[in-house]
C-alpha cells in the first residue's frame, strides 16, 4: 500500500533529509577529497541536481490520483546522479558511494517490498557500470555490488512493515471512527423516538438509516394486528410507496419476515422476487433487514439505491447495529398502537350492546364523546388525558346494561322509585370498567359524571373541585346532548335555547368556568353533529 499526501502536497521530512545530503556532498567535494585525486567540477552540479530530482520524486509519488511513472522517473534520476558521482569521483575508491544508500530509501519509501528489490538491482547495476568503466572489475567492487542489492531488498521489507503497520493503524482508526458514529447514531436514534408516536418513530429512524448507508430509498414495513404488512414511514423522492399502504405477504417480504434474515439484491428491478413487492419503485442495489424484538419478527426496512452498486459490508453492520437498537423503540411503539386499537374496539363493543339495549342512548355516547373532546382540547388539556375522556364518554352509561328494560325504555317520567334505579347505572358503571385494566383509569370520570358543582349530584353529592376534572366535562357534554334530544314524552331543545339552559344550569349542576368554555366553543367551533343541527334550524 502507498502512501499518499493530498495533492501538491510534501514528504517534508523526506526533503529535509535530501537538503542535508547534498550538504553532506557539496562538504565532501570541498573538504573531503584526498589532495592526490581533485574532484572534478562536473561533480558540484551533479550534487546540487539531486534536490530538485528528489522534489519530483517527493512530490510526484506523495500526489493524490498522481500517475507513478513521474514519481519513478524521478527516483531513477536520482539513481542515475549518484552512479555518475561515483564515476567522475573515481570507481570503487568514491566517496559517493554512500550516496546509494539514502537513494535507496527515498526511491522504496511507500512503494514496499516490490521497489525495494528492484531499486536495489537498479543501484548495484548502476554502480557495477560506473566503476566498470573506471577500472577492472575486483572483489570490493563485486561485493559493494551484491550489499546495494541486498541493501534494496532489506529496505524494501522494511518499508513493507511500515506500511502495513500504517495500514493496520488507518483501518483501526476508521475501525473507531465507524463505531463512534454508529454509537452516536444509536443515541440520537433513542432520542428521536422519544415520546413519539409509531409512525413518527419510524420515519425519524429511517432517515437516519438512509443517511447512513448512503441509500435513496427507505421504506420501513410493520405488520398489524392482522398481521398485514403495512408502510409505516417513507424516504422516496418519487413516492412510490404511501403510508398506510398493505404489501403483498408474498416473495422476497415473506421471506425475510418468516426467516428473520436480511435479503440483498444487485438489482432489484430485475429481480422478479422483489418486483413481486417493490416493483412500483425504481430501484437498482437493495437490501431487506427485518424489524426484530425479543426473537419475534414485526416488520422490515427496505434500504435501496437507485442505481447498481451494492451496499458495502460496513454500511450493512452499521445498519444492522442502529436497527438493533431502533427495533426495540419501534415494537413498543406497535405494541401501542395495537393496545390501543384493542381498547377502542372493546369500547365499541360494550357501546353496541348498550345501543342494543336502550335505542335512545344510539349515537348518544358518540355525541357526547364529541362534545367532550372538543371542551377538553379547548382547555388545553394534554393528549392522553383527552384521549381517556373520550374513552369514558363512549362508555358513561355502560352501567344502564343492568339497568331493567321497562325502565330504560319507559315513554313517561319515572318515578322515585325508578329514578333510584336509574341512578344506580353510574356506580355500577364504575364497577364494570373496574374489572378490566385498560379501563381502570376511567372508572373515576364515569363514577362521577351526575355529580352537580353544587354537590346535588350522586352517587357521592361531591360538589365544585373534588369531582374530577374528566366527570365534570362529561357532565356538561351529556347534559347539552340530553336537552337537544328528542325524548317520548317531549321535544328536544333547539342549540340556542340549550345553550341558554346550559348558561342558566353553571354553578349549580355546571362546572361554570367549563360551561363558559363549550359555549365559546359552540360558537366558535361547534362539533359535526352540532353544526348539521345548527344548519337544520336555520
Amino acid at each position: 500500500m502507498r502512501t499518499v499526501l493530498p495533492r501538491g502536497g510534501f514528504d517534508w521530512w523526506a526533503l529535509y533529509l535530501r537538503g542535508l545530503v547534498a550538504l553532506f556532498g557539496v562538504a565532501m567535494l570541498v573538504v573531503g577529497a584526498p589532495p592526490d585525486r581533485p574532484v572534478p567540477l562536473v561533480a558540484i552540479p551533479l550534487v546540487l541536481l539531486l534536490v530538485p530530482a528528489g522534489i519530483l520524486s517527493v512530490r510526484e509519488e506523495t500526489s493524490r490520483g498522481t500517475h507513478r511513472v513521474a514519481a519513478y522517473a524521478g527516483t531513477a534520476l536520482e539513481l542515475l546522479i549518484v552512479t555518475l558521482l561515483v564515476y567522475v569521483t573515481g570507481g570503487t575508491g568514491s566517496l559517493f558511494y554512500v550516496f546509494y544508500v539514502p537513494v535507496l530509501i527515498w526511491g522504496t519509501a511507500g512503494r514496499g517490498l516490490l521497489a525495494g528489490v528492484i531499486g536495489g538491482w537498479v543501484a548495484a547495476l548502476g554502480y557495477a557500470l560506473a566503476v566498470g568503466l573506471r577500472q577492472a572489475p575486483t572483489l570490493e567492487a563485486l561485493s559493494r555490488t551484491a550489499l546495494l542489492a541486498l541493501l534494496g531488498l532489506l529496505v524494501g521489507v522494511l518499508e513493507q512493515r511500515r506500511a502495513d503497520a500504517m495500514t493496520a493503524a488507518l483501518r483501526g482508526a476508521e475501525e473507531l471512527a465507524r463505531r463512534a458514529r454508529v454509537a452516536a447514531e444509536l443515541q440520537a436514534v433513542v432520542d428521536a423516538m422519544a415520546g413519539l408516536a409509531l409512525a413518527d418513530r419510524a420515519r425519524r429512524v429511517l432517515e437516519r438509516l438512509v443517511r447512513l448507508a448512503g441509500a435513496d430509498v427507505g421504506v420501513v414495513i410493520v405488520l398489524d394486528v392482522e398481521q398485514r404488512a403495512v408502510v409505516t414511514a417513507t424516504v422516496d423522492p418519487q413516492e412510490a410507496w404511501r403510508r398506510g399502504e398493505v404489501l403483498p405477504r408474498t416473495a422476497v417480504l415473506e421471506e425475510v419476515l418468516q426467516s428473520g434474515l436480511p435479503r440483498t439484491a444487485v438489482d432489484a428491478a430485475t429481480d422478479p422476487q422483489w418486483a413481486a413487492v417493490f416493483g412500483r419503485g425504481r430501484m437498482g442495489s437493495a437490501v431487506l433487514f427485518p424489524l426484530r424484538s425479543g426473537g419475534q419478527t414485526f416488520g422490515a426496512v427496505l434500504l435501496a439505491r437507485r442505481e447498481v452498486r451494492l451496499f458495502s459490508e460496513p454500511e450493512v453492520e452499521a445498519t444492522e447495529t442502529v436497527l438493533a437498537a431502533a427495533a426495540l423503540g419501534l415494537r413498543d411503539a406497535q405494541m401501542q398502537v395495537q393496545a390501543h386499537e384493542f381498547t377502542m374496539s372493546a369500547v365499541n363493543v360494550l357501546a353496541a350492546a348498550l345501543e342494543a339495549k336502550d335505542p335512545y342512548t344510539r349515537g348518544h355516547s358518540q355525541r357526547v364523546a364529541s362534545s367532550a373532546v372538543a371542551i377538553a382540547e379547548e382547555v388545553g388539556l394534554p393528549p392522553e388525558e383527552v384521549e381517556r375522556i373520550r374513552w369514558a364518554s363512549l362508555l358513561h352509561d355502560i352501567g344502564k346494561i343492568g339497568t331493567p328494560e321497562h325502565i330504560l325504555r319507559k315513554r313517561g317520567p319515572l318515578t322515585d322509585e325508578e329514578r333510584v334505579i336509574m341512578n344506580l347505572h353510574a356506580e355500577r358503571g364504575a364497577g364494570i370498567l373496574q374489572e378490566f385494566a385498560p379501563f381502570r383509569a376511567l372508572v373515576d370520570y364515569v363514577r362521577y359524571h351526575q355529580e352537580a358543582y353544587d354537590g346535588s349530584g350522586y352517587p357521592e353529592g361531591l360538589a365544585g373541585e373534588a369531582i374530577p376534572l374528566g366527570a365534570r366535562i362529561i357532565r356538561i357534554a351529556d347534559t347539552f346532548d340530553a336537552l337537544i334530544s328528542d325524548r317520548p314524552y317531549r321535544r328536544g331543545r333547539t342549540v340556542n335555547e340549550a345553550m341558554a339552559e346550559l348558561r342558566a344550569m353553571a354553578g349549580s349542576a355546571l362546572d361554570p368556568f367549563l360551561v363558559e368554555v363549550f359555549l365559546r366553543v359552540l360558537q366558535v367551533k361547534p362539533p359535526f353533529e352540532v353544526q348539521l343541527r345548527l344548519w337544520r334550524e336555520r
